[in-house]
């Protein structure tokens, strides 16, 4: 006859140590936050627009032209004082204000990759691939408007 494994009496229970619940020390402390300014899309939608001008599909020819709406500050703290930028961009003028008529920003792959991330400036269809080759920006300060020009 086959024997049985003893079942563990409730004597034989193991003491495992009990956790301890966190005390609420301190609070995380805010970040100092920037004025970035006002844009009519977010970093997100710029590149998601920029991805789908970039996709290749067989009767429709994407737009390559984006208008959006921003301020002076939204534009500094997006294209010129942007830390993710490896050097600065090409503007011009390099100094503008609220009252410039025209600013405008020419970039890259490389730049453009940098700026909006590297997913955001590859796009095409499952039989070719297209590249962002260059990206121009034209900014009018006085008006509050910005028109973004792409080149595959």
């Amino acid at each position: 006859m086959p024997t049985r494994k003893r079942q563990s009496s409730s004597a034989e229970v193991d003491d495992k140590p009990v956790k301890k619940a966190r005390s609420a020390t301190s609070k995380p402390k805010a970040k100092a936050k920037k004025d970035l300014g006002t844009c009519s899309l977010t970093k997100k939608e710029i590149g998601d627009r920029v991805k789908e001008a970039l996709t290749l599909q067989k009767y429709h020819i994407p737009r390559m032209r984006l208008d959006m709406k921003m301020d002076v500050a939204f534009f500094r703290s997006f294209f010129v004082n942007n830390d993710a930028l490896s050097k600065p961009l090409q503007i011009a003028p390099s100094d503008f204000d609220d009252t410039s008529s025209v600013v405008v920003v020419e970039m890259g792959h490389n730049q453009a990759g940098e700026l909006l991330g590297v997913s955001k400036v590859k796009g095409g269809n499952r039989m070719e691939t297209t590249y962002l080759a260059a990206m121009c920006v034209v900014f009018r300060p006085s008006e509050g408007r910005c028109t973004m020009w792409l080149t595959v």
